[in-house]
């Protein structure tokens, strides 16, 4: 096996980490790692990056709804917005974007605008881990017009963006659901990762035609060992400072967007 293949089965763990001990992060890691490292397609490596989140968040769901940590009811208000957002990006507007236009002189292909957005949606992710604003946890749902506007407008946004760039979104659903339906943080990331596991599922069934061109071998063992990842970071979760580790981890996923970003960008330039 290629040492660079080692590097990524490697990596894997730390998605698995990072999704078991703050229920987001996982998924900006993916792509790249896809991208970069498989050699895979942007436009294909969206579908392998949903496989594994998708599996990887709703194994670690499995333990929270057991332990009714899910508000199932509640959640369904932002959970239905976002599954439809989710399907028709990948359905329609994804397919919608053409393999290559010309700006002027220049050629811009649709795999350097996958990326391109992607790097944006790492370093807002980032900043917003490195900000890590205090979580108000006394606001209370109480089914207002504005409130419900709020929660789909939300909801719809974090669907168009797992389905352009194969990103979860646990950044924004996380905050979105304390703030906006009053759930408690604990139960907050645990409900994250159930609405980034369906999520993802429905990406992938809206480009189920995708999937002859996946390489299982790799697909599977990355997500094999995303799940061992997975579960050390559960069991770490109440030892370790969340909001220390959040910091740490957005200055890193800063440094890998500016990367990205500058790298996409460059190859833009000099088409």
């Amino acid at each position: 096996m290629e040492l660079i293949f080692i590097a990524g089965f490697t990596l894997a763990v730390v998605v698995g980490l990072s999704m078991g001990l703050m229920g987001s992060g996982g998924s900006i890691l993916t792509l790249p790692i896809f991208v970069y490292i498989f050699h895979i397609e942007p436009q294909y490596a969206l579908d392998y990056s949903l496989f594994s989140i998708g599996i990887l968040a709703l194994v670690g769901s499995i333990y929270p709804l057991k332990k009714r940590e899910i508000d199932l009811k509640t959640t369904t208000i932002f959970l239905l917005p976002s599954l439809i957002s989710v399907y028709f990006t990948k359905r329609y507007l994804l397919v919608s974007i053409p393999e290559s236009f010309n700006i002027g002189s220049m050629e811009i292909s649709r795999n350097h605008i996958i990326m391109l957005l992607f790097a944006i949606v790492i370093l807002i992710s980032a900043t917003a881990m490195v900000r890590r604003q205090k979580q108000v946890q006394n606001a209370t749902f109480k089914g207002r017009p504005a409130q419900i506007f709020n929660v789909i407008l939300v909801g719809s946004l974090v669907g168009i963006m797992t389905g352009l760039v194969g990103a979860g979104g646990g950044f924004i659903i996380v905050p979105a659901l304390v703030l906006l339906l009053g759930i408690p943080l604990k139960q907050a990331i645990a409900t994250s990762l159930f609405i980034i596991g369906l999520n993802a599922s429905f990406g992938l069934i809206a480009n189920y035609h995708f999937l002859q061109h996946m390489n299982w071998f790799i697909l599977v063992t990355f997500t094999l060992i995303t799940l061992i990842g997975l579960q050390i970071g559960s069991k770490w979760k109440d030892k370790l400072d969340a909001a220390k580790l959040k910091g740490i981890f957005g200055y890193f996923l800063i440094s890998i967007g500016t990367l990205i970003f500058a790298f996409e960008f460059m190859q833009f330039v000099n088409h």
